[in-house]
């Protein structure tokens, strides 16, 4: 299927500011299932400098900086992207360990209550049975966790997440990758876009769990909707944590307050 993906982003200042350096993350990541198709960054104002540089996580962005006192800062970002059906179980999980050094930074999680510790303990992540005990416990979010709306960039804590019953999809998402780290599984944070034909104009910048499998690389899940991923999913930033995938990161010099309106349409072709 061919999806057109409009990002659009506007930024207002109480007062003008000087920016720092910012950076944009909207450049979708390789994946194996998806062909893009176009990418098209405008912003405004016109920069003195845009260029495409690469994270330490490997994710692209775009390193923006302009020398004016701002008002207002738009970035509109446009993708189409062009994916095929995939089997996201169409591999050999193996016993062999990769390098623990690469995996470090996704193995470090937060504490964890007692309570949250003893409910995540029906899943047993045994090795022979992982995809099972994987499906089930993003089965449980999804059942049992309300999803929803929350704009405010912070976390919920993963025990506060569990005894509420409910947060956004960031916030489900950190309680996965949580759990699976409890379990010594390496997981990370994903941000993106996921199209669901039935939503018509409701889309917005999207949040899911990948998980490292011997032998299957990383593998994505959603608790949100309680599903392994599928080509309706596009990967935009991954990191070991959640603030290092925002698509909007930079600061700026001086008392204003600043307001964000943000819009995301996806549209089958």
């Amino acid at each position: 299927m061919l999806l057109e993906i409009k990002h659009h982003t506007r930024y207002t200042y109480d007062s003008p500011v000087s920016i720092e350096p910012h950076h944009f993350y909207f450049y979708p990541l390789r994946r194996s299932y998806f062909e893009l198709v176009d990418f098209e960054l405008r912003v405004s104002p016109v920069p003195e400098l845009i260029s495409e540089r690469i994270d330490v996580e490997n994710n692209t962005f775009h390193q923006y900086w302009v020398n004016e006192m701002l008002s207002s800062l738009q970035i509109q970002a446009e993708i189409k992207i062009e994916t095929d059906d995939f089997n996201p179980f169409d591999f050999l999980e193996e016993s062999r360990p990769s390098q623990n050094f690469a995996k470090q930074p996704f193995q470090a999680g937060v504490e964890l209550s007692s309570e949250l510790q003893q409910w995540a303990s029906q899943f047993s992540f045994e090795r022979n049975q992982l995809i099972p005990h994987l499906t089930n416990l993003c089965a449980a979010i999804h059942q049992q966790f309300n999803h929803q709306s929350r704009y405010d960039e912070s976390l919920l804590d993963p025990s506060e997440c569990f005894v509420q019953k409910e947060g956004s999809c960031r916030d489900l998402s950190w309680l996965m990758i949580c759990i699976l780290r409890k379990n010594d599984l390496p997981a990370r944070f994903v941000s993106g876009y996921s199209f669901n034909s039935d939503l018509g104009e409701g889309h917005e910048l999207h949040a899911w769990v990948e998980v490292f499998i011997e032998g299957g690389g990383w593998i994505g899940l959603d608790p949100s909707s309680g599903l392994f991923t599928t080509n309706s999913y596009i990967p935009v930033a991954t990191s070991y944590h959640p603030s290092n995938t925002l698509p909007v990161q930079g600061s700026y010099r001086g008392s204003a307050d600043s307001h964000l309106d943000a819009k995301v349409e996806i549209k089958l072709l």
